[in-house]
């Protein structure tokens, strides 16, 4: 048999170390979700809104504001309704503010309102409709106009 031959032997030590190796490269199959996922891809994350905030906190941090939000139903059960969101960035100006909401069109309508008394202005939004429910869910992004 071949299993005490030497060959056989240095590709098991072979094998080994590849494996190592893939390992200290990246190259593992574990998928990476919610907050880590969006700072180690590139791809588009759907975001809980606990992981959104923590991710624009991030971007903030590097100088970085939305530039454009996406949002979804994650759970249009009543009484359980959640969302997701992503965001696409862009450079934040000097000295400018900004806020971002997902919720029911009447929820946004209530911030655009106290955004505007704070001098904030509606800068990007979208409305999706779930087909199932129809339900509808906006999401905004308001700046400071400096």
């Amino acid at each position: 048999m071949g299993i005490d031959r030497l060959d056989s032997k240095r590709a098991g030590k072979t094998g080994a170390a590849m494996a190592v190796l893939m390992v200290l490269a990246g190259c593992m199959t574990h998928q990476p979700s919610g907050i880590d996922a969006y700072q180690t891809s590139s791809t588009d994350q759907w975001l809980t809104t606990a992981d959104a905030d923590k991710v624009v906190s991030a971007m903030s941090a590097k100088g970085m504001m939305p530039a454009t939000i996406d949002c979804r139903f994650d759970n249009t059960a009543p009484g359980q309704v959640a969302y997701r969101s992503k965001f696409t960035w862009k450079q934040a100006p000097a000295n400018t503010r900004y806020h971002w909401e997902v919720g029911d069109p009447t929820y946004l309508a209530s911030k655009d309102v106290a955004s505007n008394r704070t001098g904030l202005r509606r800068v990007y939004a979208k409305t999706v409709r779930d087909t199932a429910t129809g339900q509808k869910v906006g999401c905004s992004i308001w700046a400071s106009c400096s």
